[in-house]
């Protein structure tokens, strides 16, 4: 998965300029954006300027092709409404782009992987992807929660879990997994891709060694 990166600068009203306390969540928000040219570069552009001079920022930005992260994984953000709560200190912020209706399905699927790929790398279960409603009440994910694009919340869960499962590799292949990781015999990623010959014939090549 391809991640644009435009980060944002220290010392800008949308910045907070302190760290998380911890990584704790994965929050889901949509843009609530709908003009036609509102994708994720626009969004990163728009955060990148300063969001207007709005306390209003987020890590990544996700439309139906492109992913775009304007914060460091590790930087707080003013995304969940709840001031220096959990949401905004202890949770990474994804907001989908809501202004293709007919993009939507494909942009939450590019979310889902973002999400699953994040609650991996930090250690977290699918308990601690959370809504924008969570933390403050407001009707966010829009879409999402009532599902009037075609995509449920639960649906969208379900993806992320999908996702996180083929990260993994299936429980009778997890001790020759291991072992080969722990040699240097295999990558520890991606357990279920097909490979190449070539990287089948160094796999065993470097099983001799």
């Amino acid at each position: 998965m391809k991640i644009n990166r435009k980060i944002c600068k220290a010392g800008l009203k949308n910045n907070p300029n302190k760290p998380l306390r911890g990584i704790e969540y994965v929050t889901i928000h949509t843009t609530g954006n709908t003009a036609k040219d509102a994708n994720a570069k626009m969004h990163a552009d728009y955060q990148f300027g300063g969001s207007g001079t709005r306390e209003a920022s987020w890590h990544y930005t996700v439309d139906a092709d492109e992913i775009w992260q304007s914060f460091e994984d590790t930087s707080a953000c003013w995304h969940a409404g709840d001031g220096n709560g959990n949401g905004n200190f202890e949770s990474i912020a994804i907001e989908i782009c809501d202004n293709d209706k007919a993009g939507f399905a494909l942009a939450c699927g590019n979310a889902a992987e973002l999400a699953a790929e994040l609650l991996l790398r930090y250690e977290l279960d699918i308990s601690r992807v959370k809504q924008h409603f969570a933390w403050s009440g407001k009707d966010c994910p829009r879409e999402l929660r009532s599902g009037v694009w075609g995509v449920t919340w639960a649906e969208f869960l379900e993806e992320v879990k999908n996702n996180m499962a083929k990260d993994k590799p299936s429980e009778w292949a997890k001790e020759a997994w291991e072992w080969g990781v722990s040699k240097g015999i295999i990558a520890d990623d991606n357990p279920k891709l097909n490979i190449t010959k070539e990287q089948a014939i160094t796999m065993l090549y470097k099983s001799r060694q």
